[in-house]
Protein backbone atom coordinates (compact mmCIF):
# COMPACT_ATOMS: atom_id res chain seq x y z
CA UNK A 1 0.00 0.00 0.00
CA UNK A 2 2.58 2.32 1.11
CA UNK A 3 4.58 2.22 -2.74
CA UNK A 4 1.69 2.61 -4.10
CA UNK A 5 0.37 5.52 -2.24
CA UNK A 6 3.56 6.91 -2.70
CA UNK A 7 3.73 6.66 -6.76
CA UNK A 8 0.33 7.96 -7.09
CA UNK A 9 1.49 11.26 -5.20
CA UNK A 10 4.74 11.20 -7.68
CA UNK A 11 1.46 11.26 -10.69
CA UNK A 12 0.24 14.46 -9.09
CA UNK A 13 3.20 16.17 -8.94
CA UNK A 14 6.60 16.10 -7.80
CA UNK A 15 5.61 18.53 -6.24
CA UNK A 16 3.33 20.09 -8.65
CA UNK A 17 1.83 23.96 -8.25
CA UNK A 18 -1.33 22.70 -6.71
CA UNK A 19 0.44 21.64 -3.44
CA UNK A 20 3.09 24.37 -3.20
CA UNK A 21 -0.07 26.77 -3.42
CA UNK A 22 -2.11 24.51 -0.51
CA UNK A 23 0.94 24.50 1.33
CA UNK A 24 1.95 28.31 1.74
CA UNK A 25 -1.60 28.99 2.80
CA UNK A 26 -1.60 26.40 5.33
CA UNK A 27 1.40 28.17 6.45
CA UNK A 28 -0.31 30.90 7.27
CA UNK A 29 -1.76 28.96 10.03
CA UNK A 30 1.21 29.10 11.97
CA UNK A 31 0.46 33.14 12.73
CA UNK A 32 -1.81 32.72 15.24
CA UNK A 33 -0.04 29.55 16.28
CA UNK A 34 2.98 31.64 17.09
CA UNK A 35 1.24 34.59 18.39
CA UNK A 36 -0.81 33.13 20.94
CA UNK A 37 2.30 30.22 22.30
CA UNK A 38 4.29 33.31 22.70
CA UNK A 39 2.36 36.82 23.52
CA UNK A 40 2.31 36.01 27.00
CA UNK A 41 5.87 37.84 26.92
CA UNK A 42 3.43 41.12 26.67
CA UNK A 43 0.92 40.30 28.37
CA UNK A 44 2.61 39.08 31.63
CA UNK A 45 5.31 42.20 31.04
CA UNK A 46 5.07 43.65 34.83
CA UNK A 47 6.69 47.49 34.35
CA UNK A 48 8.08 49.43 37.14
CA UNK A 49 6.04 49.84 39.65
CA UNK A 50 5.36 51.83 43.18
CA UNK A 51 3.06 51.36 46.35
CA UNK A 52 1.68 54.94 46.89
CA UNK A 53 -1.13 56.30 49.26
CA UNK A 54 -3.34 58.80 47.11
CA UNK A 55 -3.91 60.81 50.27
CA UNK A 56 -0.10 61.36 51.39
CA UNK A 57 0.93 61.66 47.69
CA UNK A 58 2.83 64.97 46.66
CA UNK A 59 2.11 66.44 43.15
CA UNK A 60 4.89 64.75 41.48
CA UNK A 61 5.62 60.96 40.63
CA UNK A 62 7.45 58.76 42.32
CA UNK A 63 10.83 59.14 40.25
CA UNK A 64 10.31 62.83 39.64
CA UNK A 65 10.04 62.90 43.41
CA UNK A 66 12.95 60.95 44.26
CA UNK A 67 14.67 63.52 42.36
CA UNK A 68 12.92 67.16 43.38
CA UNK A 69 12.54 66.24 47.34
CA UNK A 70 10.19 69.19 49.01
CA UNK A 71 7.33 69.47 51.47
CA UNK A 72 3.72 68.87 51.03
CA UNK A 73 0.46 69.05 53.18
CA UNK A 74 -1.49 65.27 53.25
CA UNK A 75 -4.68 65.57 52.56
CA UNK A 76 -7.10 66.20 54.93
CA UNK A 77 -9.22 62.69 54.38
CA UNK A 78 -6.35 61.36 56.06
CA UNK A 79 -5.34 60.55 59.88
CA UNK A 80 -2.32 62.75 59.64
CA UNK A 81 -4.16 65.84 58.67
CA UNK A 82 -2.27 68.93 57.90
CA UNK A 83 1.06 67.30 59.20
CA UNK A 84 4.11 68.33 56.73
CA UNK A 85 5.61 65.58 54.54
CA UNK A 86 9.33 65.93 53.80
CA UNK A 87 10.14 62.64 51.90
CA UNK A 88 9.07 59.55 50.76
CA UNK A 89 10.72 56.02 50.52
CA UNK A 90 9.16 54.23 47.58
CA UNK A 91 9.24 50.78 47.42
CA UNK A 92 6.92 47.99 45.09
CA UNK A 93 5.02 46.48 47.66
CA UNK A 94 4.86 49.13 50.72
CA UNK A 95 6.55 52.84 50.94
CA UNK A 96 7.23 55.24 54.21
CA UNK A 97 6.27 58.66 53.98
CA UNK A 98 8.41 61.03 56.44
CA UNK A 99 6.38 63.11 58.54
CA UNK A 100 7.85 66.90 59.79
CA UNK A 101 8.95 65.90 63.03
CA UNK A 102 10.81 62.81 62.40
CA UNK A 103 7.24 60.27 62.41
CA UNK A 104 6.77 58.13 59.55
CA UNK A 105 3.75 56.45 58.36
CA UNK A 106 3.94 53.51 56.39
CA UNK A 107 1.83 51.99 53.81
CA UNK A 108 1.04 48.81 52.20
CA UNK A 109 -0.64 48.07 48.80
CA UNK A 110 -0.92 44.40 49.45
CA UNK A 111 -3.24 44.98 52.52
CA UNK A 112 -4.17 48.89 52.57
CA UNK A 113 -7.15 49.22 50.59
CA UNK A 114 -6.93 52.72 50.57
CA UNK A 115 -3.55 52.66 48.34
CA UNK A 116 -2.56 51.67 45.06
CA UNK A 117 0.07 50.92 42.71
CA UNK A 118 1.74 53.32 40.46
CA UNK A 119 2.87 51.47 37.40
CA UNK A 120 6.05 53.56 35.76
CA UNK A 121 4.39 53.23 31.41
CA UNK A 122 2.91 54.77 29.18
CA UNK A 123 -0.59 55.81 28.99
CA UNK A 124 -1.02 53.71 25.83
CA UNK A 125 0.57 50.26 27.06
CA UNK A 126 -1.13 47.68 29.57
CA UNK A 127 -0.81 44.23 30.45
CA UNK A 128 -2.80 41.71 32.62
CA UNK A 129 -0.33 42.77 36.13
CA UNK A 130 -1.23 46.88 35.42
CA UNK A 131 -4.97 46.05 35.04
CA UNK A 132 -5.24 43.53 37.78
CA UNK A 133 -2.60 44.16 39.80
CA UNK A 134 -0.85 40.97 39.40
CA UNK A 135 2.27 41.95 41.55
CA UNK A 136 4.01 41.51 45.14
CA UNK A 137 1.95 38.93 46.68
CA UNK A 138 0.57 38.26 43.23
CA UNK A 139 3.06 38.45 40.88
CA UNK A 140 2.89 34.77 40.64
CA UNK A 141 -0.47 34.88 38.72
CA UNK A 142 0.98 36.23 35.42
CA UNK A 143 3.15 33.38 35.34
CA UNK A 144 0.25 30.84 36.31
CA UNK A 145 -1.91 32.00 33.14
CA UNK A 146 1.32 30.97 31.09
CA UNK A 147 1.25 27.43 32.92
CA UNK A 148 -2.32 27.35 32.44
CA UNK A 149 -2.20 27.98 29.06
CA UNK A 150 0.63 25.18 28.11
CA UNK A 151 -1.48 22.47 29.96
CA UNK A 152 -4.56 23.42 27.73
CA UNK A 153 -1.68 22.61 24.54
CA UNK A 154 -0.73 19.20 26.38
CA UNK A 155 -5.02 18.36 26.40
CA UNK A 156 -5.01 19.63 22.98
CA UNK A 157 -2.14 17.80 21.39
CA UNK A 158 -3.76 14.50 22.53
CA UNK A 159 -7.32 15.56 22.07
CA UNK A 160 -7.32 16.64 18.31
CA UNK A 161 -4.57 14.62 17.56
CA UNK A 162 -6.91 11.68 17.90
CA UNK A 163 -9.52 13.75 16.23
CA UNK A 164 -7.39 13.92 13.38
CA UNK A 165 -7.10 10.11 12.98
CA UNK A 166 -10.49 9.65 13.55
CA UNK A 167 -12.39 12.70 11.63
CA UNK A 168 -9.73 13.58 8.94
CA UNK A 169 -6.86 16.27 8.86
CA UNK A 170 -9.22 18.88 7.28
CA UNK A 171 -12.21 19.41 9.83
CA UNK A 172 -9.84 18.86 12.46
CA UNK A 173 -7.91 22.01 11.15
CA UNK A 174 -10.71 24.17 10.26
CA UNK A 175 -12.48 23.64 13.87
CA UNK A 176 -9.07 24.40 15.41
CA UNK A 177 -8.96 27.54 12.80
CA UNK A 178 -12.02 29.16 13.54
CA UNK A 179 -12.98 28.63 17.26
CA UNK A 180 -9.99 30.17 18.20
CA UNK A 181 -11.35 33.04 16.68
CA UNK A 182 -14.11 33.35 18.98
CA UNK A 183 -12.00 32.69 22.24
CA UNK A 184 -9.62 35.32 21.05
CA UNK A 185 -12.39 38.26 20.72
CA UNK A 186 -13.50 36.50 24.00
CA UNK A 187 -10.28 37.12 25.71
CA UNK A 188 -9.85 40.71 24.40
CA UNK A 189 -13.30 41.61 26.36
CA UNK A 190 -12.11 39.58 29.90
CA UNK A 191 -13.42 41.23 32.42
CA UNK A 192 -11.49 39.20 35.13
CA UNK A 193 -8.40 37.34 36.15
CA UNK A 194 -10.17 33.77 35.76
CA UNK A 195 -12.21 34.13 32.62
CA UNK A 196 -9.15 35.27 31.15
CA UNK A 197 -7.43 31.98 32.34
CA UNK A 198 -10.18 29.76 31.91
CA UNK A 199 -10.02 30.77 27.86
CA UNK A 200 -6.06 30.93 27.62
CA UNK A 201 -6.67 27.50 28.72
CA UNK A 202 -9.08 26.66 25.66
CA UNK A 203 -7.35 28.51 23.21
CA UNK A 204 -3.83 26.44 24.17
CA UNK A 205 -5.58 23.12 23.36
CA UNK A 206 -7.31 24.71 20.38
CA UNK A 207 -4.18 26.14 19.14
CA UNK A 208 -2.07 22.23 19.16
CA UNK A 209 -5.27 21.18 17.67
CA UNK A 210 -4.50 24.07 14.86
CA UNK A 211 -0.59 23.24 14.31
CA UNK A 212 -0.72 19.18 14.43
CA UNK A 213 -3.65 18.68 12.00
CA UNK A 214 -1.73 21.72 10.04
CA UNK A 215 1.55 20.26 9.95
CA UNK A 216 0.68 16.60 9.60
CA UNK A 217 -2.31 17.68 6.00
CA UNK A 218 0.78 19.93 4.77
CA UNK A 219 3.78 16.96 5.23
CA UNK A 220 1.01 14.49 3.56
CA UNK A 221 1.28 16.72 0.47
CA UNK A 222 4.57 15.79 -0.36
CA UNK A 223 6.75 12.84 -1.00
CA UNK A 224 9.43 11.71 2.02
CA UNK A 225 12.21 13.81 -0.18
CA UNK A 226 10.38 16.90 0.32
CA UNK A 227 8.99 16.97 3.37
CA UNK A 228 12.43 17.86 5.08
CA UNK A 229 12.46 21.24 3.07
CA UNK A 230 8.51 21.93 3.98
CA UNK A 231 9.44 21.39 7.47
CA UNK A 232 12.00 23.64 7.02
CA UNK A 233 9.86 26.41 5.77
CA UNK A 234 7.12 25.83 8.53
CA UNK A 235 10.32 26.59 10.51
CA UNK A 236 11.19 30.00 9.21
CA UNK A 237 7.73 30.88 9.31
CA UNK A 238 7.51 30.61 13.21
CA UNK A 239 10.31 32.59 13.42
CA UNK A 240 9.33 35.53 11.08
CA UNK A 241 6.14 35.81 13.52
CA UNK A 242 8.57 36.29 16.22
CA UNK A 243 9.77 39.04 15.00
CA UNK A 244 6.09 40.19 13.66
CA UNK A 245 4.51 39.75 17.13
CA UNK A 246 7.20 42.32 19.00
CA UNK A 247 6.05 44.89 15.90
CA UNK A 248 2.71 44.03 16.64
CA UNK A 249 3.04 44.42 20.11
CA UNK A 250 5.01 47.67 19.94
CA UNK A 251 1.88 49.15 17.81
CA UNK A 252 -0.57 48.22 20.05
CA UNK A 253 0.72 47.94 23.62
CA UNK A 254 -2.53 47.46 24.92
CA UNK A 255 -3.01 43.90 25.27
CA UNK A 256 -7.00 43.90 24.65
CA UNK A 257 -6.08 45.58 21.42
CA UNK A 258 -3.11 43.07 20.47
CA UNK A 259 -5.20 40.25 21.09
CA UNK A 260 -7.76 41.73 18.40
CA UNK A 261 -4.84 42.26 16.22
CA UNK A 262 -3.71 38.48 16.42
CA UNK A 263 -7.17 37.39 16.26
CA UNK A 264 -8.94 39.04 13.76
CA UNK A 265 -6.26 38.33 10.89
CA UNK A 266 -7.53 34.59 11.16
CA UNK A 267 -11.02 35.55 9.08
CA UNK A 268 -8.95 36.04 5.95
CA UNK A 269 -9.19 32.12 6.14
CA UNK A 270 -12.83 31.36 5.94
CA UNK A 271 -12.38 30.30 2.21
CA UNK A 272 -10.14 27.34 3.27
CA UNK A 273 -13.20 25.44 3.89
CA UNK A 274 -13.55 25.47 -0.07
CA UNK A 275 -9.98 25.71 -1.01
CA UNK A 276 -7.79 22.69 1.55
CA UNK A 277 -8.63 19.63 0.39
CA UNK A 278 -8.52 16.70 2.86
CA UNK A 279 -5.20 14.43 2.91
CA UNK A 280 -5.34 12.39 0.22
CA UNK A 281 -3.86 9.35 1.99
CA UNK A 282 -6.08 9.90 4.79
CA UNK A 283 -9.05 9.50 2.47
CA UNK A 284 -7.75 6.44 0.81
CA UNK A 285 -7.06 4.53 3.94
CA UNK A 286 -10.43 5.17 5.28
CA UNK A 287 -11.70 3.95 1.85
CA UNK A 288 -13.58 7.20 1.07
CA UNK A 289 -12.67 6.76 -2.81
CA UNK A 290 -15.31 9.38 -3.97
CA UNK A 291 -13.73 12.10 -1.90
CA UNK A 292 -10.57 10.86 -2.80
CA UNK A 293 -11.03 10.70 -6.70
CA UNK A 294 -12.59 14.64 -6.18
CA UNK A 295 -9.76 16.04 -4.66
CA UNK A 296 -7.14 13.98 -6.62
CA UNK A 297 -9.06 15.14 -10.05
CA UNK A 298 -9.03 19.11 -8.83
CA UNK A 299 -4.82 18.63 -7.89
CA UNK A 300 -3.96 16.88 -11.24
CA UNK A 301 -6.72 19.59 -13.41
CA UNK A 302 -5.11 22.26 -11.74
CA UNK A 303 -1.29 21.11 -12.44
CA UNK A 304 -1.48 19.88 -16.15
CA UNK A 305 -1.44 16.62 -15.49
CA UNK A 306 -3.37 13.41 -16.50
CA UNK A 307 -5.72 11.75 -13.70
CA UNK A 308 -4.12 8.64 -12.57
CA UNK A 309 -7.16 6.15 -13.28
CA UNK A 310 -5.57 2.81 -13.40
CA UNK A 311 -3.28 4.00 -9.73
CA UNK A 312 -6.67 4.25 -8.43
CA UNK A 313 -7.84 1.12 -9.70
CA UNK A 314 -5.03 -0.13 -8.40
CA UNK A 315 -5.48 1.16 -4.58
CA UNK A 316 -8.64 0.41 -4.63
CA UNK A 317 -8.26 -3.35 -5.69
CA UNK A 318 -5.34 -3.76 -2.86
CA UNK A 319 -7.78 -1.92 -0.09
CA UNK A 320 -10.77 -3.83 -1.07
CA UNK A 321 -8.45 -7.19 0.02
CA UNK A 322 -8.42 -8.49 3.55
CA UNK A 323 -5.01 -8.51 4.88
CA UNK A 324 -3.62 -12.28 5.32
CA UNK A 325 -1.77 -11.10 7.90
CA UNK A 326 -1.71 -8.89 11.13
CA UNK A 327 1.11 -6.73 11.73
CA UNK A 328 2.38 -6.47 14.87
CA UNK A 329 1.10 -3.62 17.14
CA UNK A 330 3.80 -1.40 19.14
CA UNK A 331 3.41 0.30 22.38
CA UNK A 332 4.91 2.78 24.35
CA UNK A 333 6.54 0.11 25.86
CA UNK A 334 8.87 -0.45 23.07
CA UNK A 335 10.73 2.03 23.92
CA UNK A 336 12.04 0.74 26.78
CA UNK A 337 12.00 -2.69 25.90
CA UNK A 338 15.63 -3.38 24.61
CA UNK A 339 18.91 -1.58 25.84
CA UNK A 340 19.89 0.97 22.95
CA UNK A 341 16.67 2.34 22.78
CA UNK A 342 15.74 2.49 25.98
CA UNK A 343 19.06 4.81 26.33
CA UNK A 344 17.91 6.61 23.22
CA UNK A 345 14.15 7.40 24.78
CA UNK A 346 15.66 8.65 27.84
CA UNK A 347 17.66 10.99 26.56
CA UNK A 348 15.72 12.11 24.00
CA UNK A 349 12.77 12.61 26.60
CA UNK A 350 15.32 15.11 28.68
CA UNK A 351 16.49 16.89 25.53
CA UNK A 352 13.12 17.84 24.42
CA UNK A 353 11.75 19.00 28.05
CA UNK A 354 15.63 20.79 28.07
CA UNK A 355 14.46 22.17 24.60
CA UNK A 356 11.36 23.47 25.20
CA UNK A 357 12.43 25.14 28.75
CA UNK A 358 15.63 26.42 27.25
CA UNK A 359 12.95 28.05 24.21
CA UNK A 360 9.76 29.21 25.90
CA UNK A 361 11.64 30.73 28.84
CA UNK A 362 13.84 32.83 27.08
CA UNK A 363 11.65 34.05 24.76
CA UNK A 364 9.21 35.07 28.25
CA UNK A 365 12.14 36.36 30.37
CA UNK A 366 13.40 38.46 27.09
CA UNK A 367 10.70 41.12 27.61
CA UNK A 368 11.84 41.84 31.42
CA UNK A 369 15.60 42.27 30.83
CA UNK A 370 17.30 45.45 30.67
CA UNK A 371 16.26 47.71 27.35
CA UNK A 372 13.49 47.99 25.13
CA UNK A 373 11.47 45.13 25.67
CA UNK A 374 9.78 45.12 21.68
CA UNK A 375 13.42 45.62 20.51
CA UNK A 376 14.88 42.87 22.96
CA UNK A 377 11.76 40.30 21.37
CA UNK A 378 12.14 41.32 17.95
CA UNK A 379 16.14 41.04 17.75
CA UNK A 380 15.57 37.28 19.69
CA UNK A 381 13.21 36.02 16.72
CA UNK A 382 15.92 37.66 13.99
CA UNK A 383 18.91 35.70 15.49
CA UNK A 384 16.22 32.88 15.64
CA UNK A 385 15.23 33.29 12.39
CA UNK A 386 19.35 33.08 11.57
CA UNK A 387 19.66 29.75 12.89
CA UNK A 388 17.19 28.22 11.03
CA UNK A 389 18.80 28.96 8.13
CA UNK A 390 22.06 27.95 9.12
CA UNK A 391 20.98 24.40 10.52
CA UNK A 392 20.27 23.24 7.07
CA UNK A 393 24.26 24.00 6.01
CA UNK A 394 25.70 23.26 9.61
CA UNK A 395 24.35 20.01 9.75
CA UNK A 396 25.23 18.48 6.10
CA UNK A 397 28.93 19.81 6.64
CA UNK A 398 29.04 18.55 11.06
CA UNK A 399 26.48 15.68 11.20
CA UNK A 400 23.21 16.17 13.50
CA UNK A 401 24.76 15.10 16.81
CA UNK A 402 27.66 17.69 17.01
CA UNK A 403 25.60 20.35 15.32
CA UNK A 404 22.88 19.99 18.34
CA UNK A 405 25.25 19.75 20.98
CA UNK A 406 27.18 22.93 19.85
CA UNK A 407 23.58 24.33 19.46
CA UNK A 408 22.98 23.70 23.08
CA UNK A 409 26.67 24.80 24.58
CA UNK A 410 25.67 27.94 22.41
CA UNK A 411 22.42 28.19 24.20
CA UNK A 412 23.33 27.31 27.34
CA UNK A 413 26.79 29.04 27.91
CA UNK A 414 24.65 32.58 26.79
CA UNK A 415 22.18 31.98 29.43
CA UNK A 416 24.47 31.21 31.88
CA UNK A 417 26.71 34.42 30.92
CA UNK A 418 23.39 36.43 31.44
CA UNK A 419 22.60 35.76 34.92
CA UNK A 420 25.85 36.08 35.78
CA UNK A 421 26.14 39.50 34.28
CA UNK A 422 22.46 40.58 35.19
CA UNK A 423 23.37 39.39 38.85
CA UNK A 424 26.44 41.74 39.31
CA UNK A 425 25.29 44.71 37.21
CA UNK A 426 22.68 47.63 37.75
CA UNK A 427 19.92 48.67 35.52
CA UNK A 428 21.27 50.96 32.92
CA UNK A 429 24.86 50.12 33.36
CA UNK A 430 27.18 48.44 30.36
CA UNK A 431 27.11 44.87 32.19
CA UNK A 432 23.49 44.93 32.41
CA UNK A 433 23.44 45.50 28.31
CA UNK A 434 25.86 43.05 27.75
CA UNK A 435 23.45 40.31 29.96
CA UNK A 436 20.59 41.50 27.58
CA UNK A 437 22.86 40.98 24.61
CA UNK A 438 23.85 37.32 25.52
CA UNK A 439 20.37 36.30 26.71
CA UNK A 440 19.21 37.08 23.13
CA UNK A 441 22.33 35.20 21.36
CA UNK A 442 21.09 32.80 23.49
CA UNK A 443 17.92 32.26 21.30
CA UNK A 444 20.36 31.41 18.66
CA UNK A 445 21.25 28.42 20.15
CA UNK A 446 17.74 27.81 21.43
CA UNK A 447 16.01 28.32 17.70
CA UNK A 448 18.69 25.72 16.05
CA UNK A 449 17.82 23.09 18.83
CA UNK A 450 14.69 22.82 18.28
CA UNK A 451 14.84 22.82 14.67
CA UNK A 452 17.57 20.19 14.52
CA UNK A 453 15.85 18.16 17.44
CA UNK A 454 12.92 17.31 15.02
CA UNK A 455 15.03 15.64 12.71
CA UNK A 456 17.37 13.65 15.12
CA UNK A 457 15.01 12.38 16.65
CA UNK A 458 13.04 10.82 13.73
CA UNK A 459 16.31 9.38 12.43
CA UNK A 460 17.09 7.97 16.13
CA UNK A 461 13.79 5.72 16.05
CA UNK A 462 13.25 2.75 13.55
CA UNK A 463 10.64 2.97 11.72
CA UNK A 464 8.06 0.60 13.73
CA UNK A 465 7.89 3.00 16.60
CA UNK A 466 9.05 6.23 14.91
CA UNK A 467 5.62 7.51 15.33
CA UNK A 468 5.48 6.82 18.93
CA UNK A 469 8.77 7.54 19.69
CA UNK A 470 8.07 11.50 18.05
CA UNK A 471 4.61 11.46 20.30
CA UNK A 472 6.43 10.34 23.39
CA UNK A 473 8.97 13.23 22.97
CA UNK A 474 6.61 15.48 22.08
CA UNK A 475 4.92 15.18 25.16
CA UNK A 476 7.79 16.06 27.27
CA UNK A 477 8.51 19.22 24.90
CA UNK A 478 4.85 20.39 26.13
CA UNK A 479 5.71 19.25 29.47
CA UNK A 480 8.81 21.80 29.33
CA UNK A 481 6.28 24.19 28.52
CA UNK A 482 4.50 24.06 31.73
CA UNK A 483 7.80 24.45 34.06
CA UNK A 484 9.34 27.26 32.29
CA UNK A 485 7.13 29.71 33.72
CA UNK A 486 7.56 28.20 36.92
CA UNK A 487 11.00 28.42 36.78
CA UNK A 488 9.99 32.62 36.05
CA UNK A 489 8.94 32.40 38.99
CA UNK A 490 11.90 31.23 41.19
CA UNK A 491 13.53 34.44 39.77
CA UNK A 492 10.57 36.68 40.88
CA UNK A 493 11.30 35.07 44.64
CA UNK A 494 15.11 35.21 44.22
CA UNK A 495 17.01 37.33 41.77
CA UNK A 496 16.09 37.31 37.51
CA UNK A 497 18.97 36.05 36.55
CA UNK A 498 18.84 32.74 38.75
CA UNK A 499 15.92 31.80 36.19
CA UNK A 500 17.94 32.70 33.08
CA UNK A 501 20.78 30.43 34.62
CA UNK A 502 18.56 27.79 35.70
CA UNK A 503 17.63 27.76 31.92
CA UNK A 504 21.48 27.32 30.99
CA UNK A 505 22.16 24.62 33.55
CA UNK A 506 19.00 22.60 32.13
CA UNK A 507 20.26 23.30 28.68
CA UNK A 508 24.41 22.33 29.08
CA UNK A 509 23.42 18.81 30.92
CA UNK A 510 21.53 18.38 27.27
CA UNK A 511 24.24 19.76 25.33
CA UNK A 512 26.34 16.93 27.69
CA UNK A 513 23.88 14.61 27.24
CA UNK A 514 23.52 14.55 23.16
CA UNK A 515 27.07 13.22 22.75
CA UNK A 516 25.58 9.53 24.34
CA UNK A 517 23.38 9.29 20.84
CA UNK A 518 24.98 8.10 17.71
CA UNK A 519 25.69 10.56 13.89
CA UNK A 520 22.96 9.32 11.68
CA UNK A 521 24.49 11.73 8.97
CA UNK A 522 24.28 9.42 5.73
CA UNK A 523 22.93 6.27 7.32
CA UNK A 524 20.29 4.63 6.42
CA UNK A 525 17.44 4.76 8.77
CA UNK A 526 16.79 1.15 10.39
CA UNK A 527 13.40 -0.74 10.14
CA UNK A 528 12.87 -2.42 13.16
CA UNK A 529 14.30 -2.50 16.79
CA UNK A 530 17.01 -5.16 15.75
CA UNK A 531 18.35 -2.59 13.11
CA UNK A 532 19.29 -0.62 15.79
CA UNK A 533 19.96 -2.92 18.38
CA UNK A 534 22.11 -4.55 16.09
CA UNK A 535 23.60 -1.10 15.06
CA UNK A 536 23.68 -2.83 11.59
CA UNK A 537 22.32 -0.26 9.56
CA UNK A 538 24.85 2.73 11.58
CA UNK A 539 28.17 0.99 10.35
CA UNK A 540 27.40 0.11 7.21
CA UNK A 541 29.26 -0.41 4.59
CA UNK A 542 29.20 1.32 1.47
CA UNK A 543 30.87 -1.27 -0.57
CA UNK A 544 28.28 -4.03 0.57
CA UNK A 545 26.22 -2.22 -1.16
CA UNK A 546 28.13 -1.64 -4.29
CA UNK A 547 29.22 -5.83 -4.38
CA UNK A 548 24.80 -6.39 -3.75
CA UNK A 549 24.11 -4.43 -6.89
CA UNK A 550 26.42 -5.93 -8.81
CA UNK A 551 25.32 -9.54 -7.44
CA UNK A 552 21.81 -8.43 -8.26
CA UNK A 553 21.86 -6.55 -11.89
CA UNK A 554 20.11 -5.86 -13.56
CA UNK A 555 16.61 -6.76 -11.89
CA UNK A 556 19.14 -5.88 -8.19
CA UNK A 557 19.03 -1.97 -8.73
CA UNK A 558 15.22 -1.98 -8.20
CA UNK A 559 15.43 -3.95 -5.52
CA UNK A 560 18.02 -1.75 -3.77
CA UNK A 561 16.38 1.42 -4.91
CA UNK A 562 12.93 0.39 -3.55
CA UNK A 563 14.48 -0.72 -0.22
CA UNK A 564 16.33 2.02 0.37
CA UNK A 565 13.47 4.10 -0.68
CA UNK A 566 11.24 2.36 2.26
CA UNK A 567 13.92 2.55 4.63
CA UNK A 568 14.06 6.40 3.93
CA UNK A 569 10.43 7.14 4.74
CA UNK A 570 10.97 10.24 7.58
CA UNK A 571 7.37 11.10 7.74
CA UNK A 572 7.02 12.75 11.29
CA UNK A 573 8.37 16.60 11.69
CA UNK A 574 7.33 19.12 14.31
CA UNK A 575 4.05 19.37 15.85
CA UNK A 576 4.42 20.60 19.40
CA UNK A 577 6.41 23.82 19.16
CA UNK A 578 6.98 26.04 19.06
Amino acid sequence: MWIQTETLMKQLGNPGRYQVVIFFLLAFNYNSITFNHLVMAFYGSTPSHFCINPALQPPQSPSEQSSNQQSWVADNRYSVANRTITSVKYDQCGSVYYLKGGANVSVDCTTDVTSEWVYMKNSRESTIVTEWDLVCDSSFLAKVATTVYFCGVMVGGLVFGILADKLGRKPVMLITLYVPILIGIGISFANSYHLFLILRFFQGAFMQGLQTSTFVLAMELFLPQYRGVAGAVLELCWGINVVTLAGVAYLFQSWRYIQLAITLPSLLTLPYFWLIPESPRWLLTRHRFKEAEKWISKMTKYNKLEYPSQMMEDIKLHLDKSEATSARQYTFLDLVATPRIRTRSFVLFYLWFAVAVGYYGLSFSVTSLPGNKYFNFATGGSVELVAYILVVIIIQCFGRRRSLAAFFMVGALSCITAGILSFFSEQGSMMSQFSTGFAVFGKFGMGGVFSLTFLYTSELYPTVIRNIGMGSCAFWARFGGVVAPLVLMLGDVTHKSISVVVFGSITLIAGFMTLLLPETLGQKLPDTIGDTESLRNYRHDQEEDVALKQALAPQGDEVINMTDKLRTDVSVHDTTKH
